[in-house]
């Protein structure tokens, strides 16, 4: 991991973990280390209500600022993207419209929000997969690195371990 990844895990360790912070400002922590560090336009933090849907809990837009409006993905309505998380693996789709992982959520999710590239890490409690923290880039297409996926690893593992 590049040094500048580890400095901003470094201090995202050291923040959310200060005791005078709350739990949305640390959340609000984490997506920002995710968007400033990554440099892309969007983050979310996604958390399974039940087996079969996503709900996102904190949108972070750099242009936007914070949003917590209820946006949904269920499995019925996107089997090849839920059968990606079920592996339970990184989604890197650089071309998220036409990855295997990701393209049936062209017309309803990408389309309309004008994602071009998603990185998703899941997050865990425990051997069970609780959400994921869904990085995207708008615009221009994001060939995501290694470096770029073993960073937004380690933020979920820093917010599995201070929400768990």
């Amino acid at each position: 991991m590049t040094s500048q990844y580890s400095a901003q895990i470094d201090q995202l360790h050291k923040t959310i973990y200060n005791p005078d912070i709350s739990e949305d400002d640390a959340r609000q922590h984490v997506l920002r280390c995710c968007l400033d560090g990554l440099n892309i336009q969007q983050v979310g933090l996604w958390q399974y209500t039940d087996d079969d849907l996503l709900r996102c809990e904190l949108l972070l837009d750099k242009n936007g600022g914070f949003s917590q409006e209820a946006l949904l993905l269920d499995r019925w309505s996107f089997p090849g993207y839920f059968a990606a998380l079920d592996k339970r693996r990184v989604i890197k789709a650089s071309d998220a419209m036409h990855d295997p992982a990701t393209k049936d959520l062209t017309e309803l999710f990408l389309k309309p929000l004008n994602v071009k590239s998603l990185l998703d890490v899941p997050i865990y409690q425990g051997d069970k997969l609780t959400g994921i923290i869904c990085c995207e880039q708008t615009v221009t297409i994001k060939r995501w690195t290694e470096e770029d996926v073993a960073f937004i690893l380690a933020v979920a593992d820093i917010y599995r371990s201070r929400f768990s």
